[in-house]
This record gives structure tokens, C-alpha cells and sequence, in this order.
């Protein structure tokens, strides 16, 4: 089997990847029509924080955010600029109205990052006459549910009765292998009703999405 992902290569340790995916963060626009004072990026940054410590809720989190260790933590570790968080209420209004194309970014960075340095053999499957082919298990996971709230965008379930509700879901997929504990997430795919129909899609192949070119 093809080299695995090692951690004395530079590019595969904790702060490297950290610094890509912030700096990913640094270029999606700032939508919000006046200046602020935080910065835009501390937004995507903190919220990245959040789930990449596994934070048992968003709340948790906000709780934590003006504690000064906390805060020093965040600006030295995710580059949230001048220890600048926001509150739960104030990330969900910013980064809600984000094209969601702008999060994929960071996926396709870091899946660069293993192919460059050759990881990625160490992927590779071959089972009889398959060679050179990766596993792909996808999944798919319900986001939002509401009787009430709802978007353009919005799935619906039990359109026109008295019970109608709308929710989202997501496709994510990992590549995996058998002897590999590391496994490489690619970007995930929302599940949108497609227009003038009933019937649900994922907008465009997997691979046509997130595998970079």
C-alpha cells in the first residue's frame, strides 16, 4: 500500500491545516452592507473553533467565548483576529445568508494538501481486477426541521395538509480504506427540491462538485 499521511510532513500537522482552512475563510465576501466591528472571517473561524473542539452545543460555546484564556486560545490557535467572537445570535445572522459555496473551499485545500505530498496512494483500493480506485461511502443527514420557519430553499414534507413541514439535508462522503484510520471528508452536497417537481436531487454529482481539477 501507497505511503500513509505521516505527521512529521509540516503540511499534515494540526497547525498548518488550521492556518488553510482560516485563510480560506479570510477570502469569502463580507455580505454585510455596513462595517463592523468584528471582523468578517472571525465569524467562519469561530464557528470552526466551535465544532473542530466538538463544543457540546452553540450555546456552550458562547458561554466560553468571553473567558480570556478562551479568547487568547481562539486568536493564537484559529486566527480569530484581536480575540473578536461573536455571540450564538450574531453568528447565526451573519453567516446564515453565506453562499454555502464558499465553505467548500477548505475541502478542496486540504484534499489538495494529501495529493501534493502523495497520501493519497495510500488510498487507493484494489480488490481483484479493481486498481486504483478509492471507497467512497456517502451518507446523507437532516440539518433543519420546522413546522413553521422556512426558506426558498426549503424541502418540503407533507406539502398542502394541515401537518406540512420543511426541513434540509445534506450528502457528505469520505474517502476510506480498510487499513487507513485516517479518513479524508470531502465537502457536503445539500439535498434541494428540484424545481417545478417533487422529486429530490442532489444538484450535481459527487465528484463533479467536490473533487478538484
Amino acid at each position: 500500500m501507497g505511503a500513509a499521511i505521516q505527521k512529521k510532513v509540516r503540511q499534515f500537522s494540526a497547525t498548518y491545516l488550521i492556518k488553510t482552512v482560516s485563510e480560506c475563510f479570510e477570502k469569502i465576501p463580507d455580505h454585510r452592507p455596513n462595517k463592523c466591528v468584528i471582523p468578517f472571517a472571525n465569524f467562519p473561524k469561530s464557528a470552526f473553533a466551535m465544532m473542530h473542539q466538538k463544543c457540546d452545543s452553540l450555546l456552550a460555546f458562547d458561554e466560553e467565548r468571553l473567558d480570556k484564556v478562551c479568547c487568547h486560545n481562539l486568536e493564537k490557535l484559529y486566527h480569530v483576529k484581536d480575540g473578536m467572537v461573536p455571540s450564538d445570535t450574531r453568528m447565526r445572522e451573519v453567516l446564515d445568508p453565506v453562499d454555502p459555496s464558499g465553505h467548500k473551499t477548505p475541502f478542496k485545500k486540504l484534499l489538495n494538501i494529501v495529493q501534493r505530498n502523495g497520501a493519497l496512494k495510500g488510498f487507493e483500493f484494489k480488490c481483484g481486477k479493481l486498481k486504483d480506485y478509492y471507497l467512497l461511502p456517502v451518507d446523507g443527514t437532516g440539518l433543519f426541521y420546522s413546522g413553521t420557519c422556512r426558506c426558498n430553499d426549503c424541502c418540503i414534507m407533507n406539502e398542502g395538509k394541515k401537518n406540512e413541514a420543511y426541513y434540509h439535508n445534506i450528502m457528505g462522503g469520505c474517502i476510506v480504506h480498510p487499513n487507513q484510520k485516517t479518513v479524508l471528508p470531502l465537502a457536503p452536497e445539500a439535498i434541494c427540491k428540484q424545481d417545478g417537481t417533487k422529486k429530490m436531487i442532489v444538484k450535481k454529482r459527487l465528484f463533479d462538485v467536490f473533487w478538484p481539477r
